[in-house]
């Protein structure tokens, strides 16, 4: 299969990309910057270096493809300017223009735990929105959403208080439960997903 890849080489984007070339994919990488460049041409992959913003480039980049995972990329949480929702409604709508201008036959898109709900989910209220409009494609191709409960190197996030006052704190409510899940399984789901049309064309 022509697979292409939105993510770059992330901690779900590399092991992704080693797992499909593996088993003898032709994958395609997409990233924003050229330092990605060589790394992925080592893999083994093909780079394709520019903007998830720009629907020409990803026109270019899936309309050969016979299957695209889409995610959107983290933003900064740090800046005081960021609009959460708007860096993944224009995201998740240059999916979609995209996509809606070439023939791929199967979708997958990195989601959230909490996705299907429309409101309550905090900050992920993008992923509900980029979701509902990909589900528009589903005349045309298999959509796949993959919503993962929160992945471990969250935690790293408590080193500063395990270091310095012997504690992991939040605020969560004590009866309230994280399930927490390694991107190595995440990247098995999608291989898994990206592949299914295939492994179901050989039965």
């Amino acid at each position: 299969m022509r697979i292409t890849l939105t993510g770059s080489l992330g901690r779900i984007g590399k092991p992704l990309t080693k797992k499909l070339l593996n088993d003898g994919h032709i994958v395609t990488v997409i990233s924003s910057t050229n330092e990605r460049k060589e790394p992925i041409n080592e893999l083994g992959a093909i780079p394709a270096i520019g903007q998830l913003e720009d629907v020409p480039f990803l026109v270019s980049q899936f309309q050969d493809a016979d299957a695209v995972y889409l995610m959107v990329p983290p933003a900064n949480y740090f800046d005081h300017q960021l609009n959460l929702y708007e860096h993944f409604k224009e995201i998740g709508d240059a999916f979609y223009e995209a996509l809606s201008q070439v023939e791929v036959s199967h979708i997958v898109n990195l989601s959230s735990i909490g996705a299907h709900l429309e409101s309550g989910n905090g900050i992920l209220e993008g992923t509900y929105y980029v979701e509902k409009v990909l589900n528009n494609l589903a005349g045309k191709a298999s959509i796949v959403h993959i919503r993962p409960t929160e992945i471990y190197y969250n935690l790293f996030q408590y080193v500063y208080l395990i270091k310095n006052h012997g504690m992991m704190g939040s605020n969560l409510a004590e009866d309230n439960f994280n399930a927490w899940v390694s991107t190595e399984d995440i990247a098995d789901a999608v291989v898994e997903e990206l592949t299914y049309l295939s492994r179901r064309n050989t039965v």
